[in-house]
C-alpha cells in the first residue's frame, strides 16, 4: 500500500482511496461505532482508515495522557464514534459540543447514542450537575461510576464522557450517565481479556472485593477469584491480612472454565508466582528446638507451623511420654508449643517433630540453637541427667538429651539406686528426670547406665565437700550423724 522508497513522495489520502475504484463506499451515520487502523498522525489530527474508500479524522488531543504524551501510533487499531459527516468523517471518543447550536447537537447525540464530553460542576441532591458547553445536565449518583459512590465531591471539576439517557423539554431536562460508557468499555476490555486468557498466563489486576474465602481481582474487564489458600504460602486467617481493596496484585491463571450462563469461572493464584519456603531455604536443622503454632489436629497427631508456610507433624507418640488416647485430649489448635525437629525430608517436603523431645531438651539445659549436636561428650564415666522414656523388662529405657538427638541408654534393674523388686512403672514414670552414669558403650552403640554409680558419686562429692569445709581434727572427731547431716539421699518417692 505504501512505497518504502524514501525518494518517492508519500501518497495523499485522496490518492490512496482512489487507488481501488472497485472498492464499495461504506455508509456511516452519526453515532455509529466504527473500527479502523491509524495510518497517519499529522499535527493535531489522527487519520484512521475505515475500510474501502472511507477515511476518518480524530483530534489528537483526545489521545493524550495526563503528561500530554500521545497514546497511539501508526498501526494501532481504534474503536471510535462517528461524530459528524461532511466532506470528511469526523471521529471521536466522545462528542465535544461547541457553538450556539449546542442543543441541536445534543439532541442528535441522544438520538444516535453518541457520547458527549462534560464537566462535573457541582453536587446536587441525588447526583451531580454536569456542564456540557454551557448546557446543564443531571447525572444520578448511581450513574457516576461502576460501583457505589461514597463521596460525590471527589468528582467535582473532573471532565468525563457521558451518554445522554433523556433529552426532554427542548434541553431543559437532560439526564446523562457515565456508568453506561464505563460498562461498554469494560465489556470491550473483557472480550479482549477472555480472548487471550488461558491457564498459566500471568496478569496484573486490581483487588475489587474481599471475602472470608478469598479475594476477587479485576484482570481486565472480568473478575477472577484468588482463594485464600492461593494467596500466600503461609496460613492466613483472612485476606485482609495481606491485601486491601484497590491494591494492584500480580496473579497467574490456574483454571479457566466458561459457564453455560455466559459467565466464566477464573481461578487465580498469587502464591504461585512466589518461591516456596523450601525453595528459599528453611533455616532450621534436625535436632533444633523451635517454637510453633498448632494449625490442625488429626487422629494420628498434630500439625505445627514452625515458620511461615512450613508445617511439620507431631505424631501422637511424640506428644508426651505418657500414652495419649487422642491429640485433642492434651492439645488445641492455635496453641503455641516448643518442638524438636526430628527429621527433614526435602524431597517430600515433610518435617517430623516432637513435643516430648523438646521438653526433655529444655529440662536437660540443651541449647535450642545447636541443631541437635551433643552438648556433652558421650563416654564411659560421663554423668547425665536422664529422662525416663519407658519401663522395659529388666530395667528402664532412658533418654540422654544432652548427648544429642536420639541418644538413649538402658538402665538395668540391678543398677538402680534402690534395691528391691518394687513396681518399676510406679517408680519410673515417663518423663521423670534423674542422674545416671555411663558404665559401658558396646560396639553396636548400645549404652549401659547406672543410677547407683551416679548416686555413689554424689555421696562421695558431698562427703568431700564436708571434709573440705572443716579441719582434720574436727573431721576425725565428727560423728556419723555430723558427717551425713547435710547429705541428701534419694527417697522412695524419688
Amino acid at each position: 500500500m505504501f512505497d518504502d522508497d524514501k525518494e518517492q513522495e508519500e501518497p495523499t489520502f485522496a490518492e490512496l482511496f482512489e487507488a481501488d475504484p472497485a472498492t464499495p463506499q461504506k455508509e456511516f451515520r452519526p453515532g455509529d461505532t466504527v473500527a479502523g487502523s491509524v495510518v497517519k498522525i499529522s499535527g493535531e489530527n489522527i487519520f484512521v482508515e475505515l475500510g474501502g474508500k472511507s477515511e476518518g479524522i480524530a483530534e489528537a488531543a483526545e489521545f493524550l495522557d495526563k503528561e500530554g504524551n500521545l497514546t497511539v501510533e501508526v498501526g494501532d487499531r481504534l474503536e471510535l464514534k462517528v461524530a459528524s459527516i461532511t466532506d470528511v468523517i469526523t471521529l471521536s471518543k466522545a462528542l465535544r459540543v461547541r457553538g450556539a447550536q449546542a442543543l441541536d447537537v445534543l439532541q442528535d447525540a441522544h438520538a444516535n447514542m453518541l457520547p458527549v464530553e462534560g464537566r462535573v460542576a457541582a453536587v446536587r441532591k441525588g447526583g451531580l450537575e454536569i456542564d456540557i458547553s454551557g448546557v446543564r445536565a443531571f447525572c444520578p449518583i448511581s450513574q457516576v461510576d461502576l460501583g457505589y459512590c461514597e463521596d460525590p465531591e471527589v468528582h467535582v471539576g473532573a471532565r468525563y464522557n457521558f451518554r445522554i439517557l433523556e433529552f426532554k423539554e427542548r434541553g431543559k431536562n437532560i439526564v446523562v450517565s457515565r456508568r453506561a460508557l464505563l460498562e461498554e468499555e469494560r465489556e470491550r476490555i473483557a472480550r479482549e481479556t477472555l480472548a487471550n486468557i488461558r491457564p498459566g498466563v500471568e496478569l496484573e489486576g486490581e483487588v475489587t472485593r474481599l471475602a472470608d474465602f478469598g479475594v476477587f481481582v479485576d484482570i481486565g474487564g472480568v473478575d477472577g477469584m484468588v482463594h485464600i489458600s492461593e494467596m500466600a504460602h503461609h496460613r492466613l486467617r483472612h485476606p485482609s491480612e495481606l491485601v486491601e481493596v484497590g491494591q494492584r496484585v500480580k496473579v497467574v491463571v490456574m483454571e479457566f472454565e466458561p459457564r453455560a450462563d455466559g459467565r466464566q469461572r477464573i481461578a487465580l493464584s498469587m502464591k504461585a508466582l512466589e518461591p516456596t519456603p523450601w525453595e528459599k531455604g528453611l533455616g532450621i536443622l534436625e535436632g533444633q528446638v523451635v517454637s510453633g503454632k498448632i494449625t490442625r489436629i488429626m487422629d494420628f497427631g498434630a500439625f505445627v507451623e514452625v515458620m511461615p508456610g512450613v508445617e511439620g507433624l507431631v505424631h501422637v507418640s511424640e506428644i508426651s511420654y505418657e500414652k495419649v488416647a487422642h491429640p485433642r485430649r492434651v492439645l488445641q489448635e492455635e496453641q503455641e508449643v516448643e518442638v524438636m525437629v526430628l527429621g527433614i525430608d526435602h524431597s517430600r517436603q515433610r518435617i517430623s517433630l516432637s513435643i516430648k523431645e523438646a521438653k526433655g531438651a529444655f529440662q536437660s539445659g540443651a541449647s535450642s540453637d545447636e541443631g541437635g549436636e551433643a552438648s556433652q561428650q558421650l563416654e564411659v564415666g560421663a554423668r547425665f541427667e536422664g529422662v525416663v522414656e519407658k519401663v522395659m523388662s529388666g530395667g528402664v529405657l532412658v533418654r540422654l538429651p544432652a548427648a544429642g538427638l536420639g541418644a538413649r541408654g538402658f538402665l538395668p534393674q540391678e543398677e538402680l539406686a534402690e534395691a528391691g523388686k518394687a513396681d518399676l512403672k510406679k517408680r519410673f514414670r515417663p518423663g521423670k528426670e534423674f542422674s545416671v552414669e555411663v558404665t559401658a558403650i558396646a560396639e553396636d552403640g548400645k549404652i549401659r547406665l547406672s543410677q547407683k554409680a551416679a548416686t555413689e558419686r554424689e555421696e562421695r562429692k558431698a562427703f568431700q565437700k564436708y571434709v573440705d569445709k572443716g579441719d582434720k581434727k574436727s573431721a576425725k572427731l565428727a560423728t556419723f550423724g555430723d558427717l551425713f547431716k547435710d547429705l541428701k539421699l534419694p527417697t522412695k518417692e524419688e
